[in-house]
């Protein structure tokens, strides 16, 4: 990949970033550096190409893929809310454990991610509050 001053100061904003975020984010900051919408979304193909980002494809609700930086040992654990898109990031000490000290055969891990899809407290609340409306 050719190095470019605009994907220099798009890499500075992106790890700037301490949580998961959207391209539209990115291209909100950026707009301060005077960077088009099509050179953002270019360069995070590059990034994801290039293993310094990762990109959670959402396809549940309303929300956007997410990007990540791909940080040598940082695994992650989230939760995926079907209807409405929430996630929520937690550790579960045991789990994790469980995951690295498996022992894989060829290969050798190097981090993780893991997403579990159901049901928000918030969606299954306003799904009770409709039934018993109905009722």
């Amino acid at each position: 990949m050719r190095h470019t001053p605009e994907r220099e100061m798009l890499l500075e904003k992106v790890c700037a970033f301490h949580q998961p975020f959207t391209a539209e984010q990115l291209c909100t900051v950026s707009r301060e550096l005077h960077i088009s919408t099509g050179t953002v979304y270019n360069a995070l193909s590059l990034f994801v190409l290039a293993g310094i980002l990762h990109v959670n494809k959402r396809e549940y609700g309303q929300v956007a893929s997410e990007y990540q930086l791909m940080i040598p040992r940082r695994s992650y654990t989230q939760l995926i809310c079907t209807k409405c898109g929430r996630v929520a990031e937690f550790h579960d000490k045991a789990l994790e454990r469980l995951i690295q000290t498996r022992k894989y055969s060829n290969f050798t891990l190097r981090n993780y991610g893991l997403n579990v899809y159901g049901e928000c407290k918030v969606c299954r609340r306003s799904k009770t509050s409709r039934k018993k409306e109905q009722a």
